[in-house]
């Protein structure tokens, strides 16, 4: 991740020996485990670039601001050297990374009390009557994978996308954590049912129903908020 760098010494934890490693861990993958272990600098700097860029990922999903992406990076690396140690062999590096990347991101959002940034999300026209044109199938779409809706050739049915795609955003943001985390993080192509559940402490079948249940709240606080805004302009 852009920004983010070791320094001159990395808090690599002593040398100790690892249990019997589950048949499905890459034999490159415990190679690195191993050599971080033993102190090996270029192996925990090569640590760092591969998971780096999802950590940050991870992070400014959960977080929603782009600030503090760096240094909740850099605690979440401190706690992987700090625990390897301790990593069981059983597991994925990979989902044991990110889960620790999850928990910082979280207790930053506790610590600090507050709700994703809303910086990083697009800003609302609160006087805006474009959203009336959108066809109804467009909110759910948008809602099912929470993205930008397809570009529009005339402004007006644009500038109706762009304000929709706002009130998703803004109404994603307002869900409670239990559905909003699985939500983000599955749109993740990194991040499968099974990881967000590790990361989470749910089972996959519970990671599923979540991601169903917070869709369904999603589509219907964006739809009231469309149905609110349409009844404004009809009323004027």
């Amino acid at each position: 991740m852009e920004g983010f760098s070791l320094g001159r010494e990395t808090n690599c934890p002593d040398l100790r020996l690892i249990k019997e490693w589950a048949p499905r861990v890459d034999p490159e993958e415990r190679d690195l485990v191993r050599r971080c272990l033993e102190k090996d600098q270029d192996a925990c700097a090569r640590l760092v670039e591969h998971y780096a860029p999802m950590v940050g990922t991870v992070i400014w999903r959960a977080t929603g601001s782009q600030d503090a992406i760096e240094d909740l990076a850099q605690e979440t690396f401190f706690r992987v050297f700090r625990g390897l140690r301790y990593f069981d062999a059983r597991s994925r590096l990979s989902t044991w990374i990110y889960t620790i990347a999850h928990r910082v991101a979280i207790d930053h959002l506790r610590q600090v009390r507050l709700k994703p940034d809303a910086t990083t999300l697009l800003r609302l026209k609160p006087d805006s009557t474009a959203l009336v044109r959108l066809n109804p199938d467009t909110t759910s779409e948008v809602v099912s994978g929470f993205s930008h809706t397809a570009p529009a050739a005339d402004p007006e049915t644009s500038a109706a996308h762009a304000e929709l795609d706002a009130i998703v955003r803004e109404q994603l943001r307002g869900l409670p954590e239990k559905y909003r985390l699985p939500l983000v993080y599955a749109t993740l192509d990194e991040l499968d049912y099974q990881t967000i559940g590790a990361m989470l402490k749910v089972k996959p079948g519970t990671v599923k129903t979540l991601i169903f249940r917070g869709r369904q709240l999603l589509k219907a606080r964006v739809e009231a908020v469309l149905a609110r805004r349409v009844a404004g302009s009809h009323a004027s």
